[in-house]
């Protein structure tokens, strides 16, 4: 059953401004029901369909105050020049079909094959890297396991203010993953980061979205500002901020080739400049520095002994 209103698009402004619809009480409380009885419960995200004029994407709503905001993204908001105060009209849909299988299950997750575990670098003849949305959510949730990267599905630097992992828990956060990918939608518009394959295995993970996609790397990560005078508002840099190579898979080379696809990834997409942020020490989910100066990338500020922020423009 769809729901059309008409409602005012309002604006949060944190170190980006986000934009938002909120949604009559009635019509959420109806898109909650109809979530309910399909046998979804979420942890205060509630997937739907929307529509806009001739445009239709897949979203959810978020919960705050007791109701429901629809998110409006900057890739449906420009084209049709949409500001804060302006009215308009919206059909909402539950997705019931899409979220059946949200739920993550780290414990009965595909073990990791027999054939992991060499030593020796992948041949590029082995690897195959896509776009996330041509890939299965069933492969990124074999690639994220059960260890820290399945407690955070990639949600560190996008959580809202007084947002955190223990609040929002696994659930929630691999919901929004699932969204940002949009796996499994090969004619999607958006999507987050690349899958990368071994011998036709999933093995590997790489986050690369516009910088002001992440509210909490705007606001509270120091490192990409620190010396700088940059737009943190800047649509058209983006940024790596995530990688994942699954268990059996490390240090095989699947993490540097995956900064290298990278690029082009971004390029593709309207970015003028792509960043990374690796850590010097052990590298970590954020990629060491060889990973991004091998793929091209150029030192441009050092703001302590730890952390580096590497740049190629476009």
């Amino acid at each position: 059953m769809e729901h059309e209103f008409s409602g005012e698009v309002i604006e949060w402004r944190g170190p980006a401004p986000y934009y938002f619809v909120p949604v009559p009480d009635e019509d959420a409380a109806a898109l909650k029901a109809a979530a309910s009885a399909a046998g979804h419960h979420s942890w205060g995200m509630l997937p739907i369909r929307a529509r806009l004029g001739t445009t239709e994407w897949k979203t959810s709503l978020w919960s705050k105050d007791g109701g429901y905001l629809l998110p409006l993204k900057d890739g449906v908001r420009k084209p049709q020049g949409l500001d804060a105060g302006d009215t308009v009209d919206l059909r909402l849909t539950f997705e019931a079909p899409a979220r059946k299988q949200t739920k993550p299950k780290p414990a009965k997750r595909v073990p990791v094959p027999r054939t992991a575990g060499s030593r020796e670098p992948v041949t590029d003849e082995q690897l195959t890297i896509v776009p996330a949305n041509e890939a299965s959510w069933e492969d990124l949730q074999a690639v994220f396991g059960a260890g820290d990267p399945g407690r955070c599905w990639c949600q560190r630097f996008r959580m809202l203010p007084k947002e955190s992992w223990a609040s929002e828990g696994p659930e929630e956060l691999a919901s929004r993953l699932r969204d940002q990918t949009a796996c499994g939608n090969r004619k999607a518009q958006e999507t987050s980061g690349l899958i990368a394959y071994v011998d036709g295995e999933p093995v590997g993970w790489c986050a690369v979205a516009p910088r002001s996609d992440h509210p909490r790397l705007l606001r509270d990560f120091r490192v990409p500002w620190l010396g700088r005078n940059e737009d943190r508002t800047d649509p058209t840099v983006w940024a790596v901020t995530c990688f994942v190579t699954r268990a059996g898979y490390r240090r095989r080379g699947i993490g540097r080739a995956l900064a290298r696809a990278a690029v082009p990834f971004a390029r593709a997409r309207g970015a003028v400049a792509l960043e990374g942020y690796p850590d010097l020490v052990d590298g970590g989910s954020v990629g060491t520095l060889a990973m991004f100066t091998d793929a091209g990338f150029t030192e441009v500020s050092r703001p302590g002994n730890r952390r580096a922020v590497l740049r190629i423009n476009f």
